[in-house]
C-alpha cells in the first residue's frame, strides 16, 4: 500500500512502534515543528526560519513532490531534548519517487521563551 491513502496507516504504525512519553500538547507541537523543519531540509523552502540549523553555506540535495506521511514527537533517548520521528515521501534529484523514507529531527528548549530549537 502506498500513496496518500496509506498515510493514516503509516501514522498509526509509527505511533504504535514508539510508546508515547510526552504530554499530548508537547507531542503535537514537536511533531508539527518536525514536519516544518524537515520540509525545509528537503525542499529548501523556509530554511530562513532556522538560521542556526541551516547556515547559508550549507546546501543539500533538494526533493520534489514531498509530503509527510507520519510524524510523532517523543523524548530524545540520546540527549536532553525531544525528537520528531518522521516518515515521508518525495522524488529525489534523479526523479525517483519513494514512499516510506524515514527521518528524525532533534530539538532542545532554548532561552526564557521555552521555544524548541532544532539541533544537528
Amino acid at each position: 500500500m502506498s500513496g496518500p491513502g496509506a498515510d493514516p496507516v503509516v501514522q498509526r504504525a509509527v505511533e504504535d512502534a514508539i510508546p508515547r512519553d510526552l504530554p499530548p500538547d508537547i507531542e503535537r507541537e514537536v511533531a508539527e515543528l518536525g514536519r516544518r523543519v524537515w520540509l525545509a531540509e528537503v525542499t529548501g523552502e523556509g530554511r530562513d526560519r532556522w538560521p542556526g540549523y541551516f547556515p547559508a553555506t550549507v546546501r543539500s540535495t533538494l526533493y520534489a513532490r514531498v509530503r509527510i506521511q507520519a510524524a510523532i514527537g517523543r523524548r530524545d533517548q540520546e540527549g536532553p531534548g525531544v525528537v520528531a520521528h518522521l516518515v515521508w515521501a518525495g522524488a529525489g534529484p534523479s526523479g525517483t519517487y519513494m514512499d516510506g523514507r524515514t527521518a528524525t529531527v532533534r530539538f532542545i528548549r532554548k532561552g526564557e521563551t521555552g521555544t524548541w530549537t532544532p539541533q544537528r
